[in-house]
């Protein structure tokens, strides 16, 4: 292997400063995203992903960290979530599938 080829293919961690495989997706010794381009369109993802309708969001009560009782509302809730998008993808499919 040549000497070129060894320092194209390290990359240092910009979060913890160790030397990685630069080819590598993420550090091998603090497990964080190396490449800075992915990480900027992750978080405009998330942000775009935040932004949707309050009706595409998981249900989440913050009351539910420090309750069991309200955790298990909130799991009630989210199952009810499931079902209902599970009924209605069923529907569309079957009504997909009959002749017109």
């Amino acid at each position: 292997m040549k000497s070129s080829e060894i320092i194209s293919s390290t990359k240092k961690c910009e979060h913890c400063g160790n030397w990685t495989n630069g080819e590598l997706a993420f550090c091998s010794h603090c497990g964080e995203i190396l490449d800075k381009v992915y990480r900027e369109e992750r978080a405009e993802l998330e942000r775009e992903q935040s932004e949707q309708s309050p009706m595409m969001r998981k249900f989440t009560l913050d009351k539910a960290k420090d309750s069991r009782f309200w955790s298990l509302v909130e799991k009630l809730v989210q199952s009810g979530q499931m079902v209902l998008v599970a009924l209605i993808t069923l529907i569309t499919l079957f009504l997909a599938i009959l002749p017109a």
